[in-house]
């Protein structure tokens, strides 16, 4: 996962020497952990992946900075959470014996659009989400949406790009789509259902009409004979 400019990271540390603290002393890690602003995370459509609700955060600018304490404007956008991770537990290392640190984009969103059973957006805690966890998370998808042809778009460097993907095809789950990005948009198309419902409408009302039909050229025939 790549952090980008209006990503909230949740970012916790710990270390040895705040399990080992006296009772009484300050604890080293404490004012980097009471940073950060309160935000609501809360899915559009109430299907979150556990993610939903009030988190302490820190919002990453338009120029990819987030501000955090001691440690001032710290550039984020364009890394990968373990990056983030890795970065700051060594530039903590100043501060805190042994820095121990943990990341998470708070509001990692997909929107779900088209034939799912809740379209919307929405918020997750698992940063590993497939295509069809999203989908599943939407409601899931009717008898009536294309498990063929879903439509798969993200945005990358402010540049657009378009996927297809078959969710029947075992080559699906090779698809550098099939795992979502923060942002991406699935649309799930309608299936061409039409021709079905007339089929349905003749495989059901064709007998009755036929019936229908025969005994009117019947009552037809009688009154022929009677005249």
């Amino acid at each position: 996962i790549t952090i980008l400019p209006d990503d909230i990271l949740a970012i916790t540390v710990s270390s040895i020497s705040s399990i080992t603290a006296v009772a009484g002393a300050t604890d080293p890690v404490k004012i980097f952990n009471d940073g950060g602003t309160v935000y609501s995370t809360t899915a559009s459509i109430g299907a979150s992946g556990g993610g939903a609700g009030a988190n302490k955060g820190y919002l990453v600018d338009a120029n990819g900075f987030i501000d955090y304490p001691v440690l001032g404007k710290v550039k984020v956008s364009g890394m990968t959470l373990r990056q983030v991770k890795d970065m700051l537990a060594k530039r903590l290392e100043d501060f805190v014996k042994e820095p121990v640190v943990e990341a998470r984009i708070l509001n990692y969103r997909i929107t779900v659009l088209g034939e799912v059973g809740t379209p919307g957006s929405i918020v997750a805690s698992n940063h590993k989400l497939s295509v069809v966890d999203a989908i599943a998370l939407a409601g899931d998808m009717p008898i009536t949406g294309r498990k063929d042809n879903v439509l798969i778009i993200r945005e990358t460097e402010g540049r657009r790009e378009y996927a297809r993907l078959n969710l029947n095809s075992r080559n699906v789950f090779s698809s550098p789509y099939y795992y979502l990005k923060q942002n991406d948009i699935i649309y799930v198309e309608p299936a061409r259902v039409r021709r079905q419902e007339s089929n349905d409408f003749l495989r059901f009302y064709l007998p009755t009409f036929t019936s229908l039909l025969s005994t009117a050229i019947a009552i037809y025939g009688v009154s022929q004979i009677v005249k």
